[in-house]
């Protein structure tokens, strides 16, 4: 593949400091936005580029030309996104700010991080082809303000048929770049083997897909190989995975205690992940959740 000029915004966010990651070694050039200067000039630090990337401020976005954007920004933590407001806000300003420029340079891709939860619902079963969005507009809730946010935008993509926008909806993500100070399942579990802690956890067997960065970056180079190309891709691993299955493995390899409770007070969804596949750019994940959590947990422990 040819070098290419790629923006990443929201790069020091948990998927950008992944693709940071795989991309330095690469001979594409890299724009780098983030709200966060010093903290991010820090983090860069630990790769060594192929080509040096820029470190650009936000309101110079339209100065530069670009072969694919990737669009990061926004937080998918639990705590962060209830009843946030202004995530819509947020999400929406980025989002029109990408857009307006593909509208002038219409040789370019867009690629949108949106998520399972567009398909809303409690998840009792797993996302399918014939799965459908299914919401009462009339009983929306404050905590809807972040699935909103991703369905607006898709919706939008899709009506602007004629730019080069893919959508990629994540359902779960690990590695080793993962913010120990966020509510995720994962997170908890780390903290709980690092503190040497008792992990609290309910009785429901939830079941999670955590997708390798490997095989994510495996779909962004794929999607970087169209010339034309206007769709939403539901991410997968090879295999998705149960909580008392991450549990079991975090007991036997780090020695994780943990402790149930018999009343269900968060009760959560409880197959999130899709069985949906899509074949049309020759995407075929290599990793399970297992391999994830075992290839990325490792740095949190081997490596302190």
């Amino acid at each position: 593949m040819n070098s290419q000029k790629i923006a990443i915004l929201g790069a020091n966010g948990h998927i950008g400091k992944n693709l940071i990651s795989y991309f330095s070694t690469s001979k594409h050039n890299l724009f780098l936005f983030s709200r966060k200067k010093k903290l991010f000039s820090k983090f860069i630090k630990n790769f060594h580029f192929t080509n040096s990337p820029k470190i650009c401020d936000y309101k110079k976005f339209e100065k530069f030309h670009y072969d694919l954007i990737i669009n990061c920004v926004g937080s998918s933590d639990p705590a962060k996104i209830a009843e946030n407001a202004h995530i819509q806000n947020i999400t929406e300003y980025y989002d029109n700010k990408i857009i307006n420029y593909l509208i002038e340079n219409q040789k370019s891709m867009y690629i949108f991080f949106s998520s399972g939860i567009v398909y809303d619902g409690e998840f009792k079963n797993p996302v399918k082809s014939t799965t459908k969005l299914s919401m009462n507009i009339n009983k929306t809730k404050k905590s809807d303000f972040y699935k909103i946010s991703k369905i607006n935008a898709e919706i939008k993509h899709r009506l602007l048929s004629d730019l080069n926008i893919v959508d990629i909806r994540i359902f779960s993500f690990f590695s080793k770049f993962l913010d120990l100070n966020s509510s995720f399942l994962m997170a908890d579990i780390v903290n709980s083997v690092k503190n040497k802690t008792v992990f609290v956890t309910n009785s429901q067997n939830i079941k999670r897909d955590f997708v390798h960065p490997k095989d994510l970056f495996q779909l962004i180079v794929l999607c970087m190989k169209q010339k034309s190309m206007n769709s939403a891709i539901d991410l997968y691993s090879k295999k998705p995975i149960s909580k008392f299955e991450i549990i079991k493995y975090f007991q036997d390899k780090y020695g994780l205690t943990y402790k149930i409770k018999k009343i269900l007070k968060n009760k959560t969804k409880t197959n999130y992940y899709t069985t949906k596949k899509f074949n049309e750019l020759g995407y075929k994940p290599k990793f399970s959740s297992m391999d994830s959590i075992m290839d990325e947990s490792k740095f949190f422990f081997d490596y302190d």
